[in-house]
């Protein structure tokens, strides 16, 4: 028994010996940062989570929407700058109801659309498209309706509850891609709950839980720099669980539902606006570029997770979505 009582006092005190000196290594690692820079490091982990916390900040969930822009939000965060108008648009501050002489063009869409890599405001395309509309004499207004994450039917969504209170004169529907998210779902679901609303809210970073004590460790980062051990892509953590069977093909009921919604679209245009409003539908193209294989197959694959990104799918390039190659 004694015998018993002296090894595990001998392991017990080792462990706190141990568990001493990585304290003691941690608070080295901390200490050297922040007389090396004047601020206190973080782990790479730690600085993606502090930057997405700013990024939800444009963000918040919708009973209709699934999630939606915060009105007023001004956000700096991932090298971008975005500021919402008090409607909730990236566009400048500017009354709901149109002045006189003044064309309006909405530009419907998901983060393509919002411009989500764009540096600024002024850098989207939708701004850049109301400049070039000025620089030719047209008294015109874009207004930035898009939404990350959005399908066509949340644009459709958003038109009744909300864009179409702005009496647009021309909608610009720039959509397809995500609504590849739900096509390649099994089953098909054409209310788009299942198989995008829940990505949809995992992708923006609201289901993301708690960091453990190894996102929080230099220690534990350096040593896996040493090894090393590759850095998983803190994005992927806003994915999809790995694994899971993909699919070459969407759903064949998918293109009518993305059709469905379009011409919804159409017709909600002309009844809130009038015949003289116009809806243009521009359809996005998939390219996994040559340069970037890798990279692009792993963030469409993550994106769509119930298609394989290099899939060849006849029946989408008839119904407006994007044909892979």
């Amino acid at each position: 028994m004694r015998a018993i009582r002296k090894l595990l006092t001998g392991l017990l005190l080792a462990a706190v010996l141990a568990a001493l000196a990585l304290a003691a290594l941690e608070g080295g690692l901390r200490l050297a940062g922040r007389l090396a820079s004047g601020a206190w490091p973080e782990t790479r982990e730690m600085r993606f989570r502090a930057e997405l916390s700013r990024a939800l900040a444009l963000y918040r969930r919708h009973p209709y929407l699934n999630t939606a822009p915060r009105e007023g939000a001004r956000v700096e965060a991932f090298g971008k700058r975005v500021t919402l108008s008090s409607l909730g648009y990236r566009s400048p501050e500017r009354p709901r109801a149109k002045p006189p002489g003044v064309v309006r063009v909405l530009c419907a869409g998901g983060s393509t659309t919002f411009d989500l890599l764009a540096a600024d405001d002024a850098a989207t395309w939708p701004a850049r498209l109301e400049r070039e509309l000025r620089a030719r004499g047209l008294a015109a207004e874009v207004w930035n309706a898009g939404f990350p994450g959005w399908t066509s039917l949340e644009n459709l969504i958003s038109f009744e509850i909300r864009d179409g209170d702005l009496a647009p004169d021309l909608v610009v529907l720039f959509q397809g891609v995500n609504d590849l998210q739900p096509a390649a779902h099994r089953p098909f679901d054409p209310t788009y709950e299942r198989g995008h609303a829940e990505l949809a809210v995992r992708a923006l970073g609201f289901e993301l839980g708690p960091p453990s004590w190894l996102d929080r460790s230099l220690l534990v980062e350096r040593l896996r720099g040493v090894a090393g051990r590759r850095e998983d892509d803190p994005w992927r953590r806003l994915g999809p669980p790995p694994g899971g069977a993909r699919a070459r093909h969407i759903d064949a009921a998918a293109p009518a539902a993305f059709e469905r919604n379009v011409r919804a679209l159409a017709a909600a245009v002309l009844a809130r606006v009038g015949p003289g409003a116009r809806l243009v539908v521009v359809t996005q193209a998939v390219r996994l570029r040559r340069e970037h294989l890798a990279a692009d197959r792993s963030y469409l694959g993550q994106w769509v997770p119930g298609l394989e990104p290099d899939a060849d799918d006849p029946a989408a390039s008839g119904a407006g979505f994007p044909t892979f190659r």
